[in-house]
Formats: C-alpha cells, sequence, structure tokens
C-alpha cells in the first residue's frame, strides 16, 4: 500500500523492492496479472512469514500452518511464471529489422565550456549528477542558452552541425544493413528552436530516401533570458514514417523533476500502424509510472518505443525497470539509451538485445527484432491488488486504533471504579 501511493508521486516506481526481482524471470511474470504490486507483496509476505515463524518458537502447528499457505501461494506463481516465460504465445510473426544509435553529445558542452572560459575540459562519460565538474559545465550552458550568438559560440554551433551529421551517418549506416526502424536515443538531436525545421526536413528525406521508419529524439532550446521555472527545453520525439510524413510528435510527459527544465506532453501514448504492428512512442522517466503506461495495454500496442538518457550509477537498473511496464501491458520494448544499457524485450521480460554505452566504439546496433502483444490480466484489472492492500491496510488501521481507544477507556474505567471502592 504505501509503495502504490509512493508511485503516484513524483518518483514513480524508483521506491518499489519488485524492481530488484527482475533476474527472476519466473516470479516478474507475476506483473502480466498483478502489475508489480504483486511481486511487492510476495517479497515483503515472504519476510513477514519468516519473522513470524521465528517468533512462534516451537509451537509446531501454528508455524507449518503458515508456511505451508505461504509455500503454496509461492508453488502457483512459480508454475504460472515457468510456463508462461517458457512459451512464446507470439508463434510466427514476421521479424523487423531494427536499428538504435546514440551519439554521444559530450563534445558539444565541452565546446561550449571552452568558448565561454576560454579553457578546455574534458568530461568524464560516467559523471555523477552531483559531480562539480558537472555543475561547471551546466553553470557555462547558460550564456549559450540566453544569447547563442554564433559569433561567440563558434565552436559550440560546429560542434552541433558534427552532432547531426554523426546522427544521419549512423542512421545511413544502418539504414544500409538493411533496418525498417531506426530510433535515436533521448534528445540526441540537441539544437536551437531556430533549426527545429531543418532537422525535421532532413529526417523526412532520409525517411523518404531510405524507406525507413525514423523516430528522431530531438531536445530543442528556447534561447532567452532563464529565470526561475522557466522551461526552456522541447523533449520531444518525432516519428516519420517511409513516405517522409510526420506519424507523431510526442512531448515528454513525465520531465524528471529538478532536473528537467521542459513542458510536460499531453499525457497520451500514441499508438501507430506500421510494419511493426501497433507501435507506441514515449520517453525515458514516462516508463516509471505504471498508471500512465496502462495505455499501452489500454489501446493494444505490439510495441513501445522508449529513446532514453542514463547515467552511469543508475544503469542497467532504469533499463530493466522499463521492461516490467512491456510485461504488465502484453507488448515489447525497445529502450535506446545514452549512458546507459540498451535493450529490447518482449512481453515476457525476455531481453533479446543488450547495448552497453560504455563499450568501445560506435553506438549502433541493428538486429531482428520479434514485436507483438499478448493480452494480459493486468491490461483489464489494473491496479486491484494494490487497492485491495489500501482497503485492507485502512480497515486494520482503523480497527487498531478503535481497539487501543477502547482499551484506554476501559483502563480508566477500571482505575476510577478501584478507586471509588478503596475511598
Amino acid at each position: 500500500a504505501k509503495e502504490y501511493i509512493e508511485s503516484n508521486g513524483s518518483g514513480g516506481v524508483w521506491g518499489s523492492i519488485a524492481n530488484t526481482q527482475f533476474n527472476f524471470s519466473w516470479l516478474i511474470q507475476l506483473a502480466s496479472v498483478t502489475g508489480i504490486w504483486g511481486i511487492s507483496f510476495i517479497v515483503y509476505w515472504f519476510g513477514s512469514v519468516v519473522i513470524w515463524a521465528i517468533q512462534k518458537k516451537g509451537r509446531k502447528e501454528n508455524f507449518v500452518k503458515g508456511v505451508l499457505a505461504y509455500g503454496i501461494f509461492l508453488i502457483i506463481i512459480m508454475v504460472y511464471g515457468g510456463v508462461r516465460y517458457n512459451s512464446n504465445e507470439l508463434g510466427k510473426i514476421n521479424r523487423v529489422r531494427t536499428a538504435g544509435l546514440t551519439v554521444p553529445t559530450i563534445g558539444f558542452f565541452e565546446s561550449v565550456y571552452e568558448d565561454v572560459s576560454g579553457k578546455k575540459i574534458n568530461i568524464d562519460w560516467k559523471i555523477s549528477q552531483s559531480s562539480p565538474q558537472l555543475e561547471e559545465v551546466n553553470k557555462a550552458f547558460i550564456p549559450f542558452i540566453e544569447n547563442p550568438d554564433s559569433a561567440n559560440f563558434s565552436r559550440s554551433f560546429s560542434s552541433l552541425r558534427k552532432l547531426h551529421d554523426s546522427l544521419f551517418g549512423l542512421s545511413q549506416k544502418a539504414a544500409s544493413a538493411g533496418a525498417r526502424i531506426i530510433t535515436w536515443s533521448e534528445g540526441n538531436g540537441l539544437l536551437l528552436k531556430s533549426g527545429e525545421q531543418v532537422l525535421l526536413q532532413r529526417g523526412m528525406g532520409f525517411a523518404k530516401e531510405n524507406k525507413v521508419y525514423l523516430l528522431m529524439a530531438m531536445a530543442v532550446i528556447h534561447p532567452g533570458k532563464i529565470t526561475p521555472g522557466k522551461k526552456f527545453i522541447e523533449n520531444m520525439a518525432v516519428l516519420i514514417g517511409p513516405g517522409s510524413e510526420v506519424l507523431n510528435v510526442l512531448h515528454k510527459n513525465k520531465p524528471v523533476p529538478m532536473i528537467e527544465n521542459s513542458e510536460p506532453g499531453d499525457q497520451l501514448i500514441p499508438v501507430i500502424p506500421s510494419l511493426a504492428g501497433h507501435l507506441s512512442t514515449s520517453i525515458c522517466y514516462d516508463a516509471d509510472f505504471p498508471r500512465h503506461m496502462r495505455q499501452l495495454g489500454d489501446k493494444k500496442s505490439d510495441v513501445l518505443f522508449l529513446p532514453s538518457g542514463d547515467w552511469y550509477s543508475i544503469a542497467p537498473y532504469h533499463s530493466y525497470m522499463a521492461a516490467f511496464r512491456g510485461i504488465e501491458n502484453g507488448c515489447s520494448v525497445v529502450r535506446q539509451v545514452s549512458g546507459g544499457l540498451s535493450i529490447i524485450s518482449d512481453y515476457r521480460g525476455k531481453i533479446s538485445l543488450k547495448d552497453d554505452f560504455f563499450k568501445e566504439g560506435e553506438k549502433l546496433w541493428v538486429t531482428d527484432a520479434q514485436f507483438g502483444r499478448v493480452p494480459t490480466v493486468y491490461s483489464s484489472i489494473g491496479d486491484l491488488l494494490a487497492y485491495l492492500c489500501l482497503l485492507v491496510a485502512t480497515i486494520c488501521i482503523i480497527y487498531l486504533l478503535a481497539r487501543n481507544i477502547r482499551r484506554s477507556i476501559l483502563k480508566r474505567k477500571g482505575a476510577a471504579a478501584y478507586v471509588s471502592a478503596y475511598e
């Protein structure tokens, strides 16, 4: 109940103990029925049973009954999970040649820092979000946002052009390798608002020429004076079809609190017909909110493309968290990540591709991916178990409070009767 309440706050499911069980592949299939709440429930119940059994101190009958009750439920869950994980309900479905790529943006931020300070800097790729070095770089970024004059930021603009050329260079390499769907990582298409249409036109021409679906993940900077609370970045994912048509423009629905200065989107997750089936797009942190992602199941999406941006200390944990949304809603997840682990997972959370951002060489993968949807109980009943936990917890709290109040009243009455008799 506590986890569910917390998940509706700004942190999503980061505090859920269920996330730690991802490698227990049979247990996590329970998410297809109860969401991750069932996984948390069974973990907490285990702890309760152990402590309760220890407290019995040899009272064999109660000890056996309690452990047996838990054991029966766990066996049922394991049998269900084992069958689901080791079967493929998708059957024979055509595989789609898919590619993901990232061009590191560190070079751009190093150029901005040099333009502002006149000093060179080498940013550690595994830098922490609380690093003093990152704070210095962010301070240098402010003058660029407020007045991005090309004369004062010649290195920065040159680095941006190089970034865009590299994105389309890797995209061309993927298309030449037969990729039919290509996705960038979150915010990889970094640019100023004035250059947005130029980059989009380039993407549309590329998609038409190569007959591919191109998911351009862009971070569009709105120049101007930065004031407290101002949202100066559009974190967006633009899906372009093979006919050069813009199929969807999605703005990140759940910007990371206190980190992202961007306006949230319309809270909708699109479902778009494509050669991969019914394709959906969203961005990174959006997938940390199961209630929000239930749209995938409701709208019968086959695959979620989730361009993302992590950092070293949360990889690969964050990618595994996203795979739970595929189990809950019975769909595949393609998570292309900068600063973390890129994955493709299916409706069972079974990972068919892993690509580590921190490995040497180009940040590009191309693979034949199988996408498809399998209906889940969770898509129908939603967070029913969590609601039941809330209800039972509330009833128990009310009962315990009422019992304690009654005992206090009886004690007071008993003490008053004793005094009266004494007198």
